[in-house]
């Protein structure tokens, strides 16, 4: 059980004097205890609200009344992990200082990996100059992350099914429509990081293993679709993955996501039928039969004016506009513009919960042809 969450014996005065309670030994911020209550108790104070209000409570017999014992260990217990996820965490933002150090973890990792699994490498795939290609969608997988709410059970290992799920899926859609040219795009979000409080509590595996183990996912799930399809990889930069959690500290180059784009290339250098194109920026490009395809993560550019704001930005007309973030699927259409939100691969977790928010895990793909770029689209539930 989350010991930060509301107990069904609580009101809200005695869950924000545990709270209180807990700040020293979390080692706590006053902004980090009032993102906390904010979050479970859906309120918007600031930290000095809250740090008035708990000198005032922490003088009274409350303090001296509570009993404590029971919970201490449990406290004590998560102090431990969170304080060694920050050990780690920090040694390896030292390691993580420059650009240069992230290629070479990334190159040591798939040096580690490599020696214990081999990839096959498929037969190279002949191009029938097919009158449809295909984008897929991929994102908001958040490798890492421990959900279990009303609607939806999510874990590493539920992550690792439904990737497999959406590659046969995938495979089935390739096959139905004679495509042998595959355009992915990885809208980023893979990993559930360290940006927020909460995300670290709810985070069984640390950010490191989070970053190994999603980039093998990912290079198995490249190299099963390329046995059936040339692929081009493409990805852009997201807000989870950064390395700094405060992001007015945040350096761009310091980013978990390029750790997976340079261990998948490294990793897949020898598979001739796929192939990385505009990689790590924070807005992918790419043309499909002369229509012109923009991806965003979503973080920079709300859905709300993206269309108007991305074809003033970039001084050119966009065909279609793909974002991700929201967890949801939606579409729009502005001036001849086509806006598709993708899907996440987690589905509801406990902060969608909070909000009485659901959707379902999805991912989007769309078959183009000469004269529609979005002739057909997938919603592939997962």
């Amino acid at each position: 059980m989350n010991s930060l969450a509301m107990r069904p014996d609580e009101n809200e005065v005695s869950y924000r004097k545990r709270i209180y309670l807990y700040k020293d030994l979390y080692s706590f911020t006053w902004d980090e205890i009032a993102e906390i209550i904010n979050k479970e108790l859906n309120l918007d104070y600031s930290s000095d609200k809250y740090r008035k209000e708990a000198y005032k409570i922490l003088d009274e017999e409350y303090v001296n009344n509570i009993d404590i014992n029971d919970k201490l260990i449990e406290i004590k217990k998560e102090k431990v992990k969170l304080s060694d996820q920050r050990i780690q965490t920090n040694a390896m933002i030292r390691k993580m200082a420059r650009e240069d150090s992230l290629r070479d973890l990334a190159l040591e990792l798939v040096d580690e990996i490599s020696n214990t699994k081999y990839l096959d490498v498929p037969h190279k795939i002949k191009i029938s100059n097919s009158e449809k290609k295909a984008i897929l969608c991929i994102g908001d997988w958040h490798y890492g992350l421990d959900v279990d709410c009303l609607f939806n059970k999510y874990s590493p290992e539920i992550a690792e099914q439904r990737v497999n799920k959406l590659a046969n899926k995938v495979i089935d859609i390739i096959i139905e429509n004679n495509i042998d040219d595959l355009y992915i795009i990885n809208l980023g979000d893979m990993i559930s990081g360290i940006i927020h409080l909460p995300l670290r509590l709810n985070s069984r595996v640390d950010v490191v293993s989070q970053t190994m183990q999603v980039s093998e996912l990912l290079a198995e799930f490249l190299t099963k679709l390329s046995e059936k399809t040339t692929i081009t990889y493409s990805s852009v930069e997201d807000n989870h993955s950064r390395v700094e959690p405060n992001k007015k500290d945040y350096f761009q180059p310091e980013t978990f996501s390029r750790i997976i784009d340079w261990y998948l290339m490294e990793r897949l250098k020898d598979n001739s039928n796929i192939k990385f194109d505009n990689v790590g920026d924070d807005i992918s490009a790419f043309n499909i039969f002369n229509h012109t395809i923009v991806a965003v993560h979503g973080d920079k550019d709300p859905q709300k004016g993206i269309v108007d704001r991305l074809n003033s930005y970039l001084q050119c007309h966009i065909d279609m506009i793909i974002s991700a973030h929201m967890h949801h699927f939606s579409a729009d259409e502005n001036n001849n513009t086509e806006f598709y939100c993708n899907g996440s691969l987690i589905g509801q977790d406990q902060y969608a919960s909070g909000l009485r928010l659901n959707s379902k895990p999805s991912q989007l793909m769309f078959i183009c042809t000469p004269d529609n770029f979005s002739e057909i689209i997938y919603k592939i539930k997962l």
